[in-house]
């Protein structure tokens, strides 16, 4: 009877350890991108990277999310287009275009080389872009764009 609570406790233990460590492995294993209408994203305003990045233990590692506000900075601005140009003002070439979900955010785990810089530009399902003055080497967008400095377009 020992012998098999013994056994019993074993196997649950090993068990434990073995899907710990498999959730462990699936960590950045997963490719997704915002979309459209989407609304699986949360944390609306957070930095989205401070989880989802290689050190955390989440499917997915953002190589670039933010949120997107309208002009008062509380407003959300859902459906709007984020893109990464290789040049100042729209220039040169397109990095990256990222859709906006459904809750503001956008977030994707495709490759992007930012080299020795990239320049966002939002656009608004109105039609207005504006583009930020300075390149960006990272993706972390709501690590600088705070409560009090969020990305806006009208």
């Amino acid at each position: 009877m020992k012998a098999t609570f013994t056994l019993l406790i074993i196997t649950v233990l090993l068990c434990i350890f073995t899907f710990d460590s498999c959730k462990k492995d699936k960590a950045g294993s997963g490719s997704k991108s915002s979309v459209y209408g989407g609304t699986e994203s949360h944390n609306v305003g957070e930095a989205c990277m401070r989880c989802h990045n290689s050190g955390g233990s989440n499917q997915y590692w953002w190589i670039v999310a933010g949120t997107v506000y309208k002009p008062d900075s509380t407003s959300l601005n859902p459906n709007s287009s984020v893109y990464l140009f290789s040049a100042s003002n729209g220039g040169g070439t397109i990095a990256a275009a990222l859709q906006v979900d459904g809750k503001a955010n956008f977030y994707s785990t495709n490759s992007i080389s930012f080299g020795s810089g990239l320049y966002p530009a939002v656009k608004s399902l109105s039609g207005q872009l504006i583009y930020m003055n300075s390149s960006i080497t990272q993706g972390n967008c709501n690590g600088c764009h705070t409560s009090s400095s969020r990305i806006r377009v009208n």
